[in-house]
Parts: structure tokens; C-alpha cells; sequence
């Protein structure tokens, strides 16, 4: 009996020992620690090449999605909405004539006058101080000393012969062709219809035009012709564009007053 509870006690201690040592082969982990996670090699095309952008000052008339270059010397994305939201806001340029701003009018200029007479035998009355730059027996030229804008207004008197088969209506033919003459001063011209109006008491025609010089000048004038029997003659006037109104004025009253 006794040698059979010893048995049994061998027995269990060596169930014991079996059984710890099973458990010193299972390592559990610790509650709250982290996990070990897979190492891979980075993909090669989710890797950060770009050095940080640089900023670039742009011309003011760079395109609004112009890019920046950055340090490494590649375009960027980025660096072009940077570049669009620095003109985002920018003050829209006015679109001539629409957008344009009205200009400041000019005051109106008033002049004096005295008799002139010319050597082809006309005598007029025209601003006192005005320079006489030409006269001779087929043109008179008188000029306002005095620039403005750019310009110095002027009238113009000529005449030539014609034959006795010129006939009135081949006055629009030749105020035509007087007003595409100078036209070629211009790169932007504008001329309005032809209509009738005396001239020394004879029947004629004038017609009004606008020009633009290269430099931005603006230049208003007025071309008119009469045939006076067997005589073509001309009076014209140029003048500072936005003084259109004050010259216009000159020109009625040398109208009014040639003979």
C-alpha cells in the first residue's frame, strides 16, 4: 500500500515537471505592447525627390499659371498655383476704348484775332501770335505756337488750277483721296461722312477725322474743299485731339471770314 502511494506521488511530480516545462516553449505577450509590423522597401516612386521650393520673382507681364523654379531646378505643381494666386487679384487691365477711364476735359482754349493777308491774295482773319510757317502764292500755313498734348494745331490754305470740265461732284473724289494721303501718318484712323458745305460761297464738301500716332498722340482735323470757278481750294485744320472743340472754333471763323 505504501509502495503504491509512493508510485502515485513519482508519477505526479513527473506530470509536473512535463508540464512546466511545455510552458516555458509558449512566450505570450505583454498586454498593451506593441505589435511588430512588416519592414518593405519604399516604393521608388513615393519618394520625396524635390528640394523645397524657392520663390522666383515674375515679370509683371508673366501669365497668371507661369511657374516657379525651384532649388533643384524642377517645375513644380505647386509652385504654379503659388505663382496664379499672386495674380489672382490683380487689377484687370482696361480694354481700349470699353474699360477705359473718362479722360480729364480739357479746358477751352479762347483766342484773339487779327487780319492776315496772304500771298496768294486771300486775306482771313486768324489767332493773333499764331506763326505763319508757309506762304507763297498757292499755300498758307499758320501755326499755333504752342503744344499741347503733343501737338501744335494748325490750318492749312491751298489751291491749284483745275480745267473747266471739273465738275462739283469730283470734289468727294478728291477729299477721299486728301484724307487716305494722310491716313499713312496713323496707325489708327477714323473718318465720318462727307458732307456739303460753302466755302469762299462756292459749293463743296469737308468731312472730320481722327487719328493715333505711334506714340499714343491723338490728332483731330478737318479737311474741306470747294471748287471756286476754275480754282480747287482747300482749307484745312489739324489740331491737339483733346482740343478738338477750341480749334474747331478757329477754323469757323477763318471760314467765315476768308474772301
Amino acid at each position: 500500500m505504501k509502495k503504491t502511494a509512493v508510485l502515485l506521488m513519482l508519477l505526479t511530480a513527473v506530470a509536473l515537471l512535463l508540464s512546466g516545462c511545455a510552458q516555458e516553449q509558449t512566450v505570450y505577450q505583454e498586454a498593451g505592447s506593441a505589435q511588430p509590423t512588416a519592414v518593405r522597401q519604399a516604393d521608388i516612386f513615393d519618394a520625396a525627390t524635390a528640394a523645397p521650393s524657392v520663390s522666383v520673382s515674375l515679370p509683371e507681364d508673366a501669365a497668371p499659371a507661369a511657374a516657379s523654379q525651384s532649388a533643384s531646378g524642377s517645375y513644380h505643381a505647386s509652385s504654379q498655383q503659388s505663382a496664379a494666386s499672386r495674380y489672382a487679384g490683380a487689377t484687370p487691365i482696361p480694354l481700349d476704348p470699353v474699360d477705359m477711364p473718362t479722360p480729364t476735359p480739357r479746358p477751352d482754349i479762347t483766342f484773339e484775332y487779327e487780319t492776315y493777308q496772304t500771298a496768294m491774295g486771300y486775306s482771313l482773319e486768324a489767332p493773333v501770335g499764331w506763326e505763319i510757317t508757309q506762304d507763297d502764292k498757292t499755300t498758307f500755313i499758320i501755326t499755333d505756337p504752342e503744344e499741347r498734348d503733343g501737338v501744335n494745331g494748325q490750318i492749312i490754305l491751298t489751291y491749284s488750277q483745275v480745267d473747266s470740265s471739273y465738275r462739283t461732284t469730283q470734289i468727294k473724289t478728291q477729299l477721299a483721296a486728301q484724307l487716305e494721303e494722310l491716313k499713312r501718318n496713323y496707325v489708327k484712323w477714323q473718318v465720318w461722312t462727307a458732307a456739303e458745305r460753302k466755302l469762299l460761297g462756292y459749293d463743296g464738301y469737308y468731312n472730320t477725322y481722327r487719328g493715333e500716332a505711334y506714340d499714343g498722340t491723338i490728332v483731330r482735323g478737318l479737311v474741306h474743299i470747294c471748287l471756286a470757278e476754275r480754282r480747287l481750294v482747300t482749307l484745312s485744320m489739324k489740331a491737339p485731339g483733346w482740343y478738338n472743340n477750341s480749334y474747331t472754333r478757329v477754323y469757323n471763323r477763318i471760314k467765315n471770314t476768308i474772301k
